[in-house]
């Protein structure tokens, strides 16, 4: 499947990735404990087009925001790499914390496939905080990426509002806007070595 095809291609760094981990909490706090319900995940003058993803995080049951949750998200640059040597931890990465509403935005780019060309561009989405156990969520998908598996695509049409094949449509501005809901999966899942950062940043052992 693509999707686990994705996060394979991640278990490859595992040492930089732990060290950047290491190295994040000697430097000060965990990042987790100054997130807010909005994040900006690159810097001044970062190259790509401007992309603004919002949306809700609900718990099992659909219908409930999920006040608390951490939600963790990280992508790849204009480049499709997530570091430019390839070994560090993804460059462009951000934490929110949901609020009572559940609600939750970030300013970034839009992601470039990696640079083998074979897997859509994505961003990748983890959970986890108040009653939320540590998880992968969905990869946002972008609708208009022919990389995107059929597969991928009738998945995406049968969650209904928590669709993760999305539109990206551009405002009045030329920002880029998307929204994705996501659902807190009522069981923990498996965290394979490279996908770790951002919890080990915050230091969550799983």
């Amino acid at each position: 499947m693509a999707h686990l095809s994705r996060r394979t291609l991640l278990t490859t760094s595992l040492g930089a990735l732990a060290s950047a981990a290491i190295a994040s909490r000697i430097q000060g706090a965990s990042p987790c404990d100054s997130a807010t319900a909005t994040a900006t995940l690159v810097p001044k003058g970062e190259p790509g087009t401007p992309l603004t993803v919002s949306g809700c995080i609900f718990r099992p049951d659909g219908e409930t925001p999920a006040e608390g949750a951490i939600l963790y998200v990280y992508q790849t640059d204009l480049t499709g790499l997530y570091s430019p040597n390839r070994a560090g931890g993804p460059r462009l990465r951000g934490y929110l914390k949901t609020g009572a509403d559940g609600r939750y935005s970030f300013r970034t780019i839009r992601p470039a496939p990696y640079p083998e060309g074979t897997i859509p561009a994505h961003i990748h989405t983890q959970l986890w905080g108040r009653d939320v156990p540590p998880q992968w969520n969905l990869d946002l998908l972008f609708e208009d990426d022919p990389l995107v598996p059929a597969a991928d695509r009738t998945a995406s049409r049968a969650a209904g509002r928590f669709a993760n094949v999305r539109p990206a449509v551009a405002n009045a501005s030329g920002v880029l806007e998307v929204t994705l809901n996501l659902r807190i999966k009522p069981k923990a899942t498996r965290f394979e070595g490279g996908i770790r950062h951002g919890l080990e940043a915050c230091g969550i052992s799983v």
